[in-house]
């Protein structure tokens, strides 16, 4: 005989699954909506932290909508070895000129969505996934395809500016040899440090240089006519700053309105020089890594790779 009127606490209804498709567009919906969340950030880097997801093998970050959960997995990693840090983003008021041709006319207010921001830059270093933590559920890693507009991916297809597999192979090697030496895994590096090379030896770099006075806006410039930065650390040593791409490049040239890029081969690196520069810094503002000038010859001997000294392939962006 059927019971009628169940009282729900005593009889509670079975839940039924959820259709996993259905779960995974709902916990995309929700990304796309954050108005703040954390990251996990490698001081190491200065960059997002990068793992190796083990499922799909998929290049991921972290990204936690609650700062606590945020901090627990700091904690976690730090007892690994792994060292990293709390980022938040959060969604900020700017203003900008309501002409971009008059920077100090009449400005209008905009906000600008921190967690968006983070996501657009990922497909620049290679990060091809995210593994999102919401607040009292469980990790779930998902797809950048699914998070990004499909027209913004299509400008990174075959886009010479930007060079993400050697990014992000820098990334995880740096991550790797800086970590304390009781936890570094010696064949680890040297396989990550074997992959970051034979990518460079297939890299054009971007370099800074400062046009002759009056021709800085000029689309043709003769290099040897062009002075070049260098950086100076605390304790005097001078390093000549190149680039993997052009927005590691835009974040060096922030506030330096005459500096151009030029992308020189790799192989072709060694003939543009600063005077009593220790060595060549990468990315200078990403992961920072230092390669002396002697270094080159070997690195592109060891991948049978040779110089051709009288061509002549550097462009001018």
């Amino acid at each position: 005989m059927p019971i009628e009127n169940k009282n729900p606490d005593v009889y509670p209804e079975e839940k039924k699954e959820e259709n996993p498709k259905v779960t995974g567009e709902k916990t995309v919906a929700e990304v796309h909506n954050l108005k703040e969340a954390c990251i996990l950030y490698s001081p190491l880097t200065n960059m997002p932290f990068v793992e190796c997801e083990e499922e799909n093998f998929n290049d991921q970050i972290r990204l936690y909508q609650k700062k606590e959960e945020a901090e627990t997995a700091e904690k976690e990693l730090g007892e690994k070895g792994i060292r990293v840090v709390v980022r938040e983003l959060k969604t900020v008021e700017v203003q900008v000129p309501v002409k971009p041709d008059q920077p100090d006319g009449e400005k209008r207010r905009l906000y600008l969505n921190q967690v968006r921001q983070q996501l657009s830059w990922l497909p620049f270093i290679g990060v091809n996934a995210v593994r999102y933590k919401p607040a009292g559920r469980d990790e779930q890693s998902l797809e950048l395809a699914e998070l990004l507009p499909e027209e913004f991916r299509k400008k990174m297809d075959g886009n010479t500016m930007y060079q993400p597999t050697l990014q992000l192979t820098g990334l995880y090697l740096m991550q790797e040899a800086r970590r304390k030496k009781e936890y570094v895994d010696m064949k680890n590096l040297q396989a990550l440090d074997e992959e970051f090379s034979s990518n460079l030896i297939k890299s054009r770099l971007f370099l800074a240089v400062l046009p002759p006075e009056g021709q800085e806006k000029e689309q043709k410039i003769d290099l040897k006519q062009c002075r070049l930065p260098y950086l100076k650390h605390q304790n005097g040593d001078v390093f000549f700053p190149v680039f993997t791409d052009l927005w590691e490049f835009q974040k060096y040239s922030q506030g330096k309105k005459n500096l151009r890029p030029i992308q020189v081969p790799f192989q072709e690196i060694s003939k543009f020089w600063v005077k009593d520069a220790k060595a060549y810094m990468i990315n200078p503002l990403g992961f920072s890594l230092p390669i002396t000038r002697e270094m080159i010859p070997r690195i592109l001997e060891r991948f049978g790779v040779s110089v051709n000294p009288d061509s002549n392939t550097s462009d001018a962006v």
